[in-house]
């Protein structure tokens, strides 16, 4: 089976330092790989290099990303060097594979719920995202939020009506919604208490497993790493860590 996403040699500067170097890593279809390591090693920016988001200055030095599920290109090609006129082209050309092919959930639901829109109708958003959305959309929205444990009743609430947990449900429904194949999360237990932690996490890992997905877990629980990862990249911490100021 192919890998959904391959990144190899993935290196970022800053102005000043390098912010990623030499990052490499792979995700399979029904898998999870957990991406670990210090505050500041990176682990975001690695993350969103595999959705084709650069967004620091100068950017991307070197490295390849490669979705070989979809075709053998090369996404990086032409970028690395080219500072960001070069990056915003690429998020551009890569614009339409976001949501569709890998769907991000940042580390707090609340980023990743709009609070002026109900649930259901950002379930009706991300579910329009698909090549054939359904006819049925009532039905598919209710289907989604029972597969994340949630009620009907939840399809009319705002964000801000939620708790920390539902919320958490809410954004992984929306993050499946479009049947991505791959699903990246930055540190989804972020803000609940251990039980929630490992409830929702474990959730996390069912629905993708269920749907076919690949899944790219940031974490700073290494027991939830332990438990729930077929594969672990561990980022180093970045360069300079440590030395005498």
């Amino acid at each position: 089976m192919e890998p959904l996403v391959v990144l190899e040699g993935l290196t970022i500067r800053a102005p000043s330092r390098l912010l990623v170097q030499d990052v490499s890593l792979e995700v399979q279809a029904r898998r999870v790989t957990a991406l670990v390591g210090p505050s500041g090693a990176g682990k975001s920016l690695t993350a969103r290099a595999a959705m084709g988001v650069l967004d620091v200055e100068p950017g991307l030095e070197r490295g390849s990303l490669r979705y070989p599920a979809l075709g053998p290109d090369d996404w990086f090609r032409g970028v690395a060097g080219g500072g960001p006129r070069a990056q915003r082209r690429l998020l551009v050309a890569t614009r339409h594979l976001r949501g569709a092919y890998v769907s991000y959930s940042p580390q707090a639901a609340s980023s990743a719920l709009n609070p002026a829109r109900t649930i259901g109708r950002q379930l009706q958003l991300a579910i329009g995202r698909r090549a054939q959305a359904p006819s049925a959309l009532a039905g598919e929205i209710r289907a989604l939020l029972a597969e994340v444990g949630l009620g009907p009743e939840v399809a009319h609430a705002l964000p801000g009506e939620l708790s920390g947990g539902m919320a958490q449900r809410a954004a992984l429904a929306i993050a499946i919604a479009p049947q991505p194949r791959l699903v990246i999360a930055d540190e989804p237990e972020t803000g609940l208490d251990p039980v929630l932690r490992r409830a929702v996490v474990e959730l996390l890992v069912t629905v993708c497993r269920t749907h076919h997905a690949g899944l790219l877990l940031i974490s700073h629980h290494q027991s939830t790493v332990d438990r729930i990862a077929d594969d672990v990249v561990t980022l180093p911490p970045p360069p300079g860590a440590g030395e005498a100021p």
